[in-house]
């Protein structure tokens, strides 16, 4: 019976809430492989579509490869940093809750998805030049871009977990001190956030003439 007693004693602190560490490294390995893994479902996820519902995503792809005539640089800068700024800021602020977590991790996996999925009606569109197509959609804003996306879930949910275990878990932390790290995470965010759409409105356009012209 004491046997018992001392075993459950071991798994109690075993599975206690408060030996949960968040790791970094951990946290880097989980965030590459959950990439990949959100990216592969976006491209399986056009391939199971009706051929019907294809047939439209393919032609919402050809026209977004296509610069029209009257094309406006600045209105077109202006929504690419307010559509990227509204992102960053809703990942950053979801951060600062405790079910920061959760949120930040859905809004990435929707994002990477959205890739993958972007891929595959590129393929099926293009064909043969696909790859070349993919190059174009991916270089230079859109890489850029999930790299900022991956940092700041990355420091989105670090932070989330510390006001977690500042609140659950007697943790000394001092939320002073990591909130204005936090910050200035978002500034550096947003500042790469501005280059990119400078990317998005300028250079991207050069990629699409070249690639369409082949």
């Amino acid at each position: 019976m004491r046997m018992n007693l001392k075993s459950n004693s071991k798994r109690n602190k075993v599975f206690n809430i408060k030996n949960i560490k968040l790791n970094s490294r951990n946290l880097f390995a989980f965030l590459i492989s959950f990439s990949i893994i959100s990216i592969i479902l976006g491209i399986v996820f056009y391939f199971i579509m009706s051929n019907s519902d294809q047939e439209m995503v393919n032609s919402v792809v050809a026209n977004n490869f296509k610069i029209s005539d009257n094309y406006n640089y600045m209105k077109i800068l202006k929504d690419s940093i307010l559509s990227n700024t509204y992102n960053v800021l809703l990942i950053w602020i979801l951060g600062i809750s405790v079910i920061g977590i959760f949120a930040s991790v859905f809004i990435y996996f929707c994002e990477l998805f959205s890739i993958g999925f972007t891929i595959s009606s590129i393929i099926a569109t293009y064909k043969s030049k696909s790859i070349v197509g993919i190059l174009v959609y991916l270089i230079p804003s859109k890489i850029v871009y999930v790299i900022a996306m991956y940092i700041l879930t990355y420091f989105s949910i670090k932070f989330s977990y510390k006001i977690i275990a500042t609140c659950f878990l007697n943790s000394n932390t001092n939320l002073k001190k990591e909130m204005h790290k936090y910050f200035k995470v978002l500034l550096f965010l947003w500042i790469v956030i501005i280059g990119i759409s400078l990317l998005n409105t300028f250079v991207d356009p050069i990629f699409i003439k070249l690639f369409t012209k082949i």
